[in-house]
């Protein structure tokens, strides 16, 4: 099966830009693969998973300002957001209408539908893809997660040992799977949440901090939730990945 995603990939776009594959259930899943302008033999690339409700455009402003610092950038659409919404040729998307109130149940019933279960998969296979690119240095990956996506790359950090893990705000995912994943593997892992987080990714964060081999926890004084928090944690972001992920000009 994984041959045949990098093949239907290769096919559709050989270069830059936007990309696809399908899943193992037949969901068409949207991506979007971008270089630096400096030119460089190899670049450490930076995957980012977004969270619920949203899509890949969230990591904009962020995945710019790594490609000024060498990066290559690949901004996915998870199942069921963005343009990843079509499987076996029918709309199969999330619910899109609710408010804070109500986005638990909006969340589990998006789940029931989409299949949030195999998002983790679905980044694997992206991964697999990214990894027949000649220009990108896998030693030099970095995951980004919010919430719902912050969850579903810690499964991953196992089997691809990526440089650097970066989650804000993250969700819940298979809970044997990334216990293992956090335990064994040894790629450092930066976990970040507000202190009055809305819904209670900061104890998520901290047990996956404390679970994870290398792991650091930061807790702001904030009751947001998954990528607003940016602002306030980017500098920390670049010093984390500075002292983790060689990028500097003779690379």
């Amino acid at each position: 099966m994984r041959l045949s995603v990098l093949v239907l990939l290769l096919a559709t776009s050989l270069f830059a830009g936007k990309m696809s594959i399908q899943s193992d259930d037949g969901f068409k899943l949207y991506g979007w693969l971008e270089y630096p302008e400096s030119k460089k033999k190899t670049y450490p690339v930076a995957v980012f998973a977004h969270q619920f409700g949203s899509d890949h455009s969230i990591w904009d402003e962020l995945a710019k300002k790594l490609r000024d610092r060498g990066f290559a950038t690949m901004l996915i659409d998870l199942r069921g957001h963005g343009e990843s919404i079509k499987k076996n040729g029918k709309t199969v998307e999330i619910v899109n209408e609710f408010d804070m109130a109500h986005i638990e149940e909006a969340f589990d019933r998006s789940s029931r539908k989409v299949g949030f279960e195999h998002i983790p998969q679905d980044i694997a296979y992206w991964l697999d893809a990214l990894g027949t690119k000649e220009k990108l240095d896998m030693n030099r990956l970095v995951l980004f997660g919010s919430s719902l996506g912050g969850g579903a790359i810690l499964p991953l950090m196992l089997d691809y040992e990526p440089a650097a893990v970066v989650a804000i705000s993250p969700g819940s995912s298979s809970e044997e799977a990334t216990e293992t994943s956090l335990m064994y593997a040894q790629s450092p892992s930066l976990f970040i949440a507000g202190k009055n987080d809305p819904l209670g990714a900061q104890q998520r964060a901290l047990e996956y901090a404390d679970k994870a081999y290398r792991g650091t926890y930061i807790m702001l004084s904030s009751n947001g939730h998954g990528t607003v928090l940016l602002p306030w944690v980017e500098d920390y972001i670049f010093t984390f990945l500075g002292e983790n992920v060689p990028y500097g000009k003779n690379l």
